[in-house]
């Protein structure tokens, strides 16, 4: 790993953007209230309600991030207005906290943002717990906690609305780093020292990047379409939609060059073509890194890596195969190794085009596909039901159960708070509400990484206290530390509550220096915090597994659906150009020809299908985190992942086939039909979870005869060239491949057993 390169990376990248833009507009109100009205508990009400709406401010589209953390400062304000009140009597203020912990907890059950709106709320709440107000303080105090929300909500909405074209070049470069580790993680597939077990492990998780990058993406890219100035599309914006385009098509090309590598393996072993696939693909992954990069620090791509060798390389051991005799004598492990080529070599193509497309001085108006409103399709909607939230009330609820876990263990963190020695209330809260998460798996990855942080940046603290002396140097140690916290939050969260805790201890010395008891009392409330929230997280559990049916019934059905995408999109060609025609801004309007439904419709089932996938992924790495007793059908939802990437691939792989072979055979064939319907019927069984037909195996054997004796009877017509000859030798592999994996889908899904709704 270059680490220069990764650092590079993240500078320039969204998070640390997003986490200076936190820090300046956390710490701007309490600094001049300090330095100009010499005020610092003023300073510091202004900022925890700042503070509040910078929980909400994470990556997305402007307007639901300007919606999302002015509904966050309102709910702030309602919640300190109500503790405020109640802290004139003790048992009101409990009461009052356990009412507020429930309700605002139980608002996770919208889903989006909502999740980090209720902690923020609880932290405003949080923050009043150990004082003392009468009616009009409350008021007051609740006040000051609303503009510093409506502070941030506008600075953050301001600054977002002045960077909105970086802030859309961070998110595809992100968008394309995610495609690069991906391509990384597929190399590895052809380093036969590699475990494939492990490769498939990998390759999962960057699918997963890689989709949830891709869908962030496509929030912003498609909810600020380029637009006509002046009859013309912003050449800018235009650059940045094709950028977006082709990442996705590239994903798709290195998805469809998945192909069957046991056997690859088991042909070639340590040959050289396997080294040249691996090292072509590893120069294709630094190539697309360094378009990232570029598109970051608005430059043009660098041009020293060069794929010509391994290109070339590959062409030849190709072509000595073919000399050799390979097609005739393992003609599966020729055509996998062709196949492979020509999927790789076209991603490359693909590359070249995105590197001229950013380095270019002459800006395109041009789109890769039609611009109108049918790609709003493509979006998610973004509706908050309010009612959905009564129907959550009842113990079948997992957001139900979580509410009465954070309540519990709020409530008994505030007890222990007011009876222990050396504690505080709110900072006992307050490690409970930051670690407990609606699963258990995620509460016990939270909490390690919580006492682990924090003892590091207590120790930091500590260091750099008795060895700095002078405040000015202690006030820069503790802004970085709160850019660098805000930076990492979102994908190193261990390294941000490093930071964390030491931005927090620095403030504190510096408000009262000389106090080391402050640091010694965090650290021990932050472990009883701790203590209380793995133990909570144990009350009324709600185990991953009772979540996977319905994912995997999911995952399935949009399976399928892209299967008859494809299917349908090869059997019903269009006339005229291809979809990814480019269009011109002239092509906008009412006036417009429609958007080609077989090109859209094929697009949005990828779509789904990656998401269903992601999903899924994500739901059993969280289970594989919980306690053993609490796993259900490790094997076989492990391999039901597997083979339904497999099956994904070669649908995509299949798919552009199966468009040719309808343009040049309009009639088809009957044993291309029926391998077709073999695999949506598996799939549709498994739905259901009926287990694969005695005769599996040979059904298997009769389809892959019917399919070899397709190609036989194509290539003895001598009606067709020999380049489509060798499409149907490849489509007939891919759908053989196809039937292998959706048999394996069956026999998994009709193992498994899992509850069906959550």
């Amino acid at each position: 790993m270059r680490y220069s390169k990764e650092i590079e990376k993240f500078l320039y990248s969204q998070y640390f953007f997003g986490g200076l833009r936190a820090a300046i507009g956390v710490s701007l109100p309490a600094v001049l209230c300090l330095v100009v009205f010499h005020k610092a508990d003023l300073g510091f009400t202004i900022a925890t309600g700042a503070l509040g709406a910078c929980v909400v401010d994470m990556p997305g589209p402007l307007k639901y991030k300007h919606n999302e953390m002015l509904i966050c400062s309102v709910l702030g304000f309602l919640s300190a207005l109500a503790t405020g009140l109640a802290t004139v009597n003790i048992f009101a203020l409990w009461a009052t906290i356990v009412s507020l912990t429930f309700a605002l907890s139980l608002t996770v059950v919208y889903g989006n943002r909502w999740p980090q709106i209720s902690f923020a709320t609880l932290f405003m709440m949080v923050m009043t717990l150990e004082e003392h107000f009468t009616p009009l303080q409350a008021l007051v105090n609740a006040g000051w906690i609303l503009l510093g929300g409506l502070w941030y909500t506008y600075w953050a909405t301001l600054i977002s609305q002045w960077q909105a074209h970086r802030i859309e070049k961070q998110a595809l470069a992100e968008n394309v780093f995610a495609c690069a580790d991906y391509l990384l993680a597929r190399a590895d597939f052809y380093d036969v020292d590699a475990n494939l077990d492990a490769c498939y492990d990998k390759l999962v998780e960057k699918q997963t990047s890689a989709v949830e990058m891709q869908d962030a993406a496509r929030a912003i890219v498609l909810r600020n379409l380029p637009k006509l100035r002046r009859g013309k599309l912003d050449p800018r914006r235009v650059t940045l939609f094709n950028l977006f385009i082709n990442t996705v098509d590239l994903h798709e090309l290195f998805v469809g060059a998945h192909t069957d590598y046991p056997l690859l393996r088991s042909t070639f072993g340590n040959a050289d073509v396997m080294l040249f696939f691996r090292d072509l693909i590893r120069k294709a992954a630094s190539d697309l890194e360094e378009i990232g990069l570029a598109v970051l620090q608005n430059r043009r791509p660098d041009s020293r890596i060069n794929v010509k060798a391994e290109i070339r390389a590959i062409e030849y051991e190709i072509e000595l195969m073919r000399k050799q005799g390979l097609p005739e004598r393992n003609p599966e492990a020729y055509a996998a190794a062709s196949a492979s080529f020509r999927r790789i070599w076209s991603a490359v193509r693909l590359i070249d085009k995105m590197k001229k497309s950013v380095g270019s001085d002459t800006t395109s108006v041009q789109t890769e596909v039609r611009i109108d409103h049918t790609l709003m399709r493509f979006l998610s909607g973004r509706r908050v039901p309010l009612p959905q939230i009564f129907s959550n009330l009842t113990m079948a609820s997992p957001s139900f159960r979580h509410a009465l876990r954070v309540t519990i263990a709020v409530a008994l963190g505030f007890w222990l708070g007011r009876l222990l020695p050396l504690t505080n209330a709110y900072w006992i809260v307050m490690t409970t509400l930051i670690i407990m998460k609606p699963g258990y798996s995620l509460t016990k990855q939270r909490n390690t990484q919580r006492i682990v942080g924090t003892a590091i940046g207590c120790a930091a603290s500590l260091a750099l206290i008795w060895f700095v002396k002078a405040p000015p140097v202690l006030l820069v140690f503790m802004f970085a530390s709160m850019v660098m916290s805000y930076s990492l939050l979102l994908f190193n969260y261990a390294a941000s509550v490093v930071f964390t805790s030491s931005y927090v201890l620095l403030l504190f010395h510096l408000l009262a220096p000389g106090n080391m008891r402050i640091i010694g009392e965090r650290a021990i409330d932050t472990l009883v915090g701790c203590a209380l929230a793995i133990a909570a997280s144990r009350l009324f559990p709600y185990w991953e597994y009772r979540l996977m049916g319905k994912l995997v019934t999911e995952m399935l059905a949009a399976t399928r659906q892209y299967l008859e995408s494809a299917w349908w999109w090869g059997n019903a060609p269009r006339a005229g150009s291809s979809a990814a025609t480019a269009r011109t801004g002239t092509a906008i309007g009412t006036d417009a020809p429609g958007a080609d439904e077989r090109d859209l419709r094929y697009r949005l089932a990828r779509k789904n299908v990656h998401i269903a996938f992601a999903n899924l992924a994500q739901a059993f790495r969280r289970m594989m985190l919980e306690p053993k007793a609490h796993q259900r059908f490790v094997p076989e939802l492990n391999d039901l992942l597997v083979q339904s990437h497999v099956l994904a691939a070669h649908i995509t792989a299949a798919a552009p086939l199966l468009r040719g072979m309808a343009e040049r055979e309009p009639d088809g064939s009957q044993a291309l039909q029926r391998a077709l319907s073999t695999v949506r019927e598996n799939l549709t069984r498994a739905q259901t979870g009926e287990a694969p037909p005695v005769d599996q195996a040979e059904t298997t054997k009769q389809l892959t005869r019917e399919l070899d004796a397709m190609v036989v009877d194509i290539e003895r017509a001598g009606t067709q060239p020999a380049e489509f000859i060798g499409e149907i030798k490849l489509l007939a592999l891919q759908c053989k491949q196809m039937l292998a994996a959706s048999f394996l889908i069956r026999k998994d899904a009709g193992v498994i057993r899992l509850p069906a709704e959550a």
